[in-house]
């Protein structure tokens, strides 16, 4: 082979690396997910819920990871403060759910079909649960105090992304699930009493030690959620098509030096 071919070759692979680094693991993101965000504190508006790390509310960057895996896009959006000490803590007592809390504060939205409301409270069932969603439709409660102090203060990192399965459907029977959750414990969807809690988003899938991670089923199943709205598409190139130009590009300066 000619060396002034072989030089081309090793230009496109670089070509190649620059354009589309990371290319062989990367999965685009072609579906969001919007959440509105409702923060309960007491009835005088003070001593409300946490809404995560300073700089990283709701824990935006792990959850946004997480679901990277199934090319889902999560988008936090803070609708309102609420003001009730009576549902700041809830415990799934007759009028203290919450379906009551989305039946009050997010009337024709709650059990939705279209858009998921996530409540961040300070307690649920008197501490003993990090948080609680439906399966298949949108709507979750998240129980701040308990997972902002998980872990020395670093938190719970992936409960939201969890409850956000649940929103999404997961996990049936069909695909290995009990009660909802995964029986292995670096899944995403295993139950919060064997589930791999990450420490950072070092941790998270599929770098380092791999937990929250993410199945093709389950990730086949969520991606056909009716909460996901399509991508927009938009002129700019994919880098798929971008890899393409830089191999013409190059194909092209290969014939006019061997015809040369």
């Amino acid at each position: 082979m000619p060396h002034k071919f072989l030089r081309l070759i090793s230009a496109f692979v670089l070509a190649c690396a620059v354009l589309l680094p990371g290319v062989a693991t990367a999965i685009p993101v072609t579906q969001t997910l919007t959440v509105q965000v409702y923060q309960l504190c007491d009835d005088a508006g003070q001593n409300c819920s946490s809404t995560g790390p300073a700089g990283n509310s709701y824990f935006a960057a792990e959850t946004n990871k997480i679901w990277a895996q199934a090319g889902i896009s999560v988008l936090f959006n803070f609708v309102q403060q609420i003001n009730s000490t009576f549902f700041s803590t809830i415990n799934d007592s007759a009028g203290n759910s919450l379906f009551n809390l989305g039946q009050t504060y997010t009337p024709g939205s709650n059990l939705s079909s279209t858009v998921v409301n996530m409540f961040l409270v300070h307690s649920i069932n008197g501490g003993t649960a990090y948080g609680e969603g439906w399966i298949g439709v949108g709507g979750l409660a998240i129980d701040m105090d308990l997972v902002s102090a998980f872990n020395g203060g670093i938190g719970r990192i992936d409960t939201i992304a969890h409850e956000l399965g649940h929103n999404l459907g997961l996990v049936p029977n069909s695909l290995g699930g009990s009660n909802a959750h995964s029986s292995v414990p670096n899944y995403l969807m295993a139950g919060g009493n064997i589930r791999l809690v990450p420490g950072s988003l070092n941790d998270i899938a599929p770098d380092g030690l791999g937990y929250d991670f993410l199945p093709a089923d389950q990730i086949a199943l969520a991606q056909r959620s009716s909460l996901l709205q399509d991508v927009a598409v938009n002129n700019v190139p994919e880098p798929s098509s971008l890899a393409l130009l830089a191999a013409g590009l190059l194909v092209l300066a290969w014939r006019r030096r061997s015809l040369g």
